[in-house]
């Protein structure tokens, strides 16, 4: 008799083959959704900088030439631009690392079941005597379960805290940005 059901562990591999797929797919999408992400961005660009230099040709005096200037020379703008595209970024890389941990919390769930089955065919196969040792081996089991539910706590907890920092950082620097914009604004003096 073997403690071990090959029909187990070909599924368990199987498993685990399968979930390398799905984490390289949301990976690949991951890049993908990002590529199209800066192309966009890109676009959006470069369709600025043309729109700029069209208004550049059609102007004719100094004062449509000041114009111009004052209007390609937007800090707040392009602030916000980078700021936005910084958010849309973070936004695709958390997303993408939450369904990663996802797959991989359903896997080390399914693991730990597979282990505990294990546990129990020792524990029902083990000879006579060796009740001691087996009830430290169930410890120690539980034991590893409580650690890994308290560290995989404490990674939530902290991607949340680093999630809630960025948001606070980015709405701050986008506040100080308009602020900026306003200020100056207002210390320019019409032509």
């Amino acid at each position: 008799m073997s403690l071990f059901d090959t029909e187990k562990l070909t599924s368990a591999q199987k498993a685990n083959v399968d979930l390398l797929q799905q984490v390289a797919g949301k990976l690949f999408e991951g890049a993908e959704q990002l590529g199209q992400l800066q192309l966009k961005t890109l676009r959006a660009t470069s369709d600025a900088q043309f729109d700029s230099l069209r208004e550049l040709a059609v102007a004719r005096d100094p004062q449509a030439f000041v114009e111009w200037q004052a209007s390609f020379a937007q800090p707040t703008a392009q602030a916000e631009r980078l700021l936005e595209y910084n958010r849309q970024v973070y936004e695709l890389i958390s997303g993408t690392q939450t369904e990663i941990a996802k797959l991989a919390e359903r896997q080390a769930e399914a693991a730990t079941k597979q282990v505990q089955e294990l546990v129990e065919v020792v524990a029902k196969n083990a000879p006579a005597g060796s009740e001691p040792v087996v009830a430290i081996f169930k410890s120690a089991l539980e034991t590893a379960g409580s650690v890994y539910d308290s560290a995989q706590k404490a990674a939530k907890q902290a991607a949340e805290i680093a999630e809630n920092g960025i948001a606070a950082a980015a709405s701050a620097a986008g506040q100080a940005t308009r602020e900026a914009g306003k200020a100056s604004a207002g210390t320019r003096k019409p032509s």
